[in-house]
C-alpha cells in the first residue's frame, strides 16, 4: 500500500514539474478600508483555459454577473442558477463563475485547478471559471457579503462596484430581481 501511495505522489509531482509548474497565483487583497461602497478588489486571475485577466477592469461586460461559491458542495446550487439563467446560451448576460478558496499553497492550487478542468470538459465554460485563491473572509468583506455559507450572485461594473446581489438557492423572485438589476 505504501508503494502505491509513493508512486501516486511521485507521479503527481512529475506531472506538476512537466507542466512547467504553472500554478495560479495566490491573491493578496488590499487592506480593508472602511467604506460604504462595496467593490471587487483589483487582482490578476487565471481561468481554467489558462488565460490571465485583470479584474475588475477586464470583466466581460459593462455589468457582469458574478457567480460566487466558497465550498465544493455549493456547486450544484450555482449549476442550477446557471441553468435557470440560460448562461450557456449565446446572447445572455456576461458572466463569470468565481470559486473562492483559501490559498492552500502552489501544489494544491495546481491540484484543485487540474481537478476542476477535468470536471468541466467544455472549453467555453472553462473560459468563464476563475478560481480566486485568497482569504475568503477578507474577500466577502470587500464585496459586502455577510458570510461564506451560501452562494452569491452579484452584479458588478468594470470599476468593481457591486451594484446588486442575491444569495442562496434559486427562486423565481430572486431571479426577477437579478434580471431587473442586470438591465
Amino acid at each position: 500500500m505504501k508503494t502505491i501511495n509513493l508512486l501516486t505522489a511521485t507521479s503527481m509531482l512529475m506531472s506538476l514539474f512537466l507542466t512547467g509548474c504553472r500554478t495560479p497565483k495566490s491573491i493578496v487583497l488590499p487592506s480593508d478600508t472602511p467604506s460604504t461602497e462595496h467593490t471587487f478588489p483589483s487582482m490578476q486571475v487565471k481561468n481554467l483555459a489558462d488565460e490571465t485577466k485583470s479584474f475588475p477592469s477586464e470583466f466581460p461586460g459593462e455589468r457582469t454577473l458574478l457567480l460566487i461559491a466558497f465550498e465544493r458542495e455549493q456547486q450544484d446550487t450555482l449549476d442550477y442558477w446557471s441553468a435557470k439563467l440560460n448562461l450557456r446560451t449565446p446572447g445572455g448576460p456576461e458572466w463569470l463563475e468565481l470559486p473562492v478558496i483559501d490559498d492552500p499553497g502552489a501544489f494544491m492550487r495546481w491540484f484543485v485547478d487540474t481537478g476542476m478542468k477535468s470536471g468541466i470538459p467544455d472549453p467555453a465554460v472553462r473560459a468563464h471559471v476563475f478560481t480566486i485563491y485568497t482569504p475568503r473572509k477578507a474577500f466577502v468583506r470587500h464585496l459586502g457579503l455577510p458570510d461564506t455559507e451560501q452562494v452569491y450572485l452579484a452584479i458588478a461594473d468594470r470599476t468593481g462596484r457591486i451594484l446588486f446581489h442575491v444569495s442562496g438557492e434559486w427562486s423565481a423572485a430572486k431571479e426577477r430581481s437579478l434580471r431587473t438589476a442586470m438591465q
